[in-house]
C-alpha cells in the first residue's frame, strides 16, 4: 500500500512539479509541491484557476514512477516559498495509485503521420485522463518526441467486442515537468458522437478514470 504522506513529503523535498485538473473541467494546470502539513499538501499554482472546494485529479512522477490521486481544494491563497499567496492546500487525498492502467482488451492508439501506431496504454506513453474534448497522455522527458505541439494526428479507440473508431486530434499543449512531458490532445473530428460517447464511457470505466 502506498503511503500518501511519505510520497508527497518526498515530492516536496525535491520541489517536484505536478498536474492538477478540476474534475470534468478538461484542462490541466501546472503546480509545484511545496510542503506537507497536517491538513494536506500545499502546492504552488502560479497561473491560478483552482477554486476553493473543487475536486481535482492530480498526476505526479516521483522517483521516475507516475502516480495519480484525487483530492479536494481545502484552501486557496496559501503563502508559499516565492513569497506570494499562490498556494493551494489539497486535502481528503484518495485513490492514490501508480498510474499504470490495466487495459482489459481496450485499444487506445495514436496514429502519427509517419510510423506505426503508438499505444497509449503502456511502454513510454501512458494515458492520464480521457475527456470527450481532450485526451491527456504523458511520456518520460527523455523519450523520443512523438507528438508535436500544434500538430495533428489520428487516434484510435476500440473495445474487444466492437470495431475500432478513429478520431482527428490536435496537440493543443505540451507541458514540461520533472522528468515527464504532458500532452493535451484536443479532439477535433468525431463522425459518430453517440458511438464515441459510448466507447469513451467504457474506456474510462475499464481504466478507472
Amino acid at each position: 500500500m502506498i503511503d500518501a504522506r511519505t510520497l508527497l513529503e518526498r515530492a516536496a523535498e525535491q520541489r517536484l512539479s505536478c498536474e492538477l485538473m478540476p474534475r470534468n473541467a478538461g484542462a490541466w494546470t501546472r503546480a509545484t509541491v511545496e510542503r506537507v502539513e497536517r491538513g494536506g499538501v500545499v502546492v504552488r499554482v502560479p497561473d491560478g484557476g483552482i477554486l476553493p472546494g473543487a475536486d481535482v485529479r492530480c498526476w505526479i512522477r516521483v522517483d521516475d514512477v507516475p502516480y495519480t490521486f484525487d483530492a479536494s481544494v481545502v484552501r486557496t491563497s496559501v503563502p508559499v516559498s516565492d513569497r506570494t499567496e499562490s498556494g493551494v492546500m489539497l486535502g481528503f487525498i484518495d485513490r492514490l495509485e501508480i498510474a499504470t492502467r490495466t487495459s482489459g482488451g481496450l485499444i487506445l492508439e495514436a496514429l502519427p503521420p509517419t510510423g506505426g501506431p503508438v499505444s497509449l496504454l503502456g511502454g513510454s506513453v501512458q494515458v492520464v485522463d480521457l475527456e470527450p474534448q481532450v485526451w491527456t497522455v504523458t511520456t518520460p522527458s527523455d523519450a523520443a518526441l512523438i507528438f508535436v505541439e500544434g500538430g495533428s494526428l489520428r487516434l484510435r479507440i476500440a473495445l474487444p467486442d466492437a470495431p475500432p473508431m478513429e478520431l482527428t486530434a490536435r496537440v493543443r499543449r505540451l507541458t514540461h515537468g520533472s522528468g515527464h512531458l504532458l500532452y493535451a490532445l484536443a479532439i477535433q473530428d468525431v463522425e459518430d458522437a453517440v458511438r464515441y460517447a459510448d466507447l469513451l464511457d467504457a474506456a474510462r470505466s475499464t481504466l478507472q478514470l
